[in-house]
This record gives structure tokens, sequence and C-alpha cells, in this order.
């Protein structure tokens, strides 16, 4: 070194190496300290080099959440609901959850998945963004047997007041704390306040629907 340059101090060289190995980013953003050098025996730490930072907690991992809308009638509620209810229907609505790479639904079998998009319905006509989850995949799994075994039997289907959207709108707030948009859950509701929806409850009470497609949820292996 020559005469009159001045040695660089610990913190800058600290800061270099901070910003060389990618030490500046953890998981709340703040700035990680490298470990200090090892000091003498009975000394405290060299002069002017912080001491080593506690180890910080792993950034939660955040899972994308979509709601997958399907119109069963194929566009026939839009075209006939006027004439047959007297007022505007924009569908019959399926919906499933879409989470961990998986499409889940509920229907008289059950709960049930398959890959995205992968009943015999095929690629949803609509699909809403319920944001994002930092429940693992294992956390999830084990909810769904929970919700298979208790409110989401098979029998326990009913096509107006238990069906797959309140499957669907029951998963999606356990996910995100969101409910499913409102036109979805209240098309009962508007059929049954008609007269027509009225005479023909006693006949669509009986109607059992299940996409084929899917693999029955299972307790042991999330399929079966």
């Amino acid at each position: 070194m020559r005469k009159g340059s001045v040695a660089p101090s610990v913190p800058s060289v600290t800061s270099q190496l901070v910003s060389q190995r990618g030490w500046d980013r953890t998981g709340s953003g703040a700035v990680a300290a490298p470990p200090s050098p090892p000091s003498p025996s009975g000394a405290g730490p060299a002069a002017g080099v912080p001491p080593c930072a506690a180890p910080m907690e792993e950034p939660l991992v955040l899972h994308p959440v979509k709601l997958y809308v399907y119109d069963l009638s194929k566009g026939m509620a839009r075209r006939l609901s006027p004439l047959m209810l007297g007022k505007q229907l924009d569908g019959i609505w399926h919906t499933s959850i879409i989470v961990h790479k998986d499409e889940f639904f509920y229907g008289s079998e059950g709960i049930s998945s398959c890959a995205p998009g992968g009943t015999l319905l095929g690629p949803p006509d609509s699909v809403v963004d319920l944001g994002n989850t930092e429940v693992t995949e294992e956390i999830f799994l084990e909810y769904l047997s929970s919700l298979g075994e208790s409110m989401f039997r098979g029998e326990s289907y009913n096509l107006f007041e238990h069906n797959c959207n309140t499957f669907s709108n029951e998963v999606a707030q356990f996910l995100t704390g969101r409910k499913i948009p409102s036109y979805i859950t209240d098309l009962p509701a508007e059929v049954l306040a008609t007269p027509f929806g009225q005479a023909l409850r006693p006949l669509l009470d009986s109607i059992q629907i299940q996409p084929p497609g899917g693999n029955t949820f299972s307790r042991h292996n999330g399929q079966s």
C-alpha cells in the first residue's frame, strides 16, 4: 500500500461482500450481515465487525387460487330464461377451485379432483382470480379430507341448497378469506323465486350433478 493511501474500513468491505454474495435480502427485506471472523479465545468480536445476525425465518410461499366457472346450460339459460322464468339468467353455474396445480370440485359423489380443465366439461367459460394462499398442499389435503367426511359427503349433495358452488365458496374462504361472486351463489334463490322454479322444484331437487372425468378424493392419497 502506498504512503498516503487509507486502508478500507471493515464495514466497507462487509458491505461489498453483502452485495456480492446476495446477503442483502431476507424474508423481511432486511439486511443480514455475514458471520464475524473468529476471535482469539476469551476475546469479543473483532473491532468494527458486526456480530452474527440471528437466522431469519424462511419466507412464506404463496400459491395462486383460481375459480373456474362453467355454464352447464351452454348458453341455453341466457336464451330461454326470459321465456321460462320471466327473468334473465346468464348461465347455470358449476364452479371449482384451482390450487396446488389441481382442480377440486363437489358433486353427488363427493369431493373430486383432476388436472385443471380435465373433466368432460372442458375449459371453463370464465376464470376468477381469488388471490393467493399460504396454505400448503399437505394442510389443504387434510382440510379436504375433513370436509369429505363431514359437510361434503356425496349424499349431502342438493342441487339448490348444497352444491358445487357451496363447496367452492367454503374452500375459497378457507384459502383466501374471499367469497366467490354473488351472482353464482344467488342463482338458486333467483330460480326458486319464480313460479316456474317453484313448480319444478320437486323434479330439480332429485337431480344429481357429477361432472365426469374427475377422481373421487380419498383420505389416504388425495385421490382414488
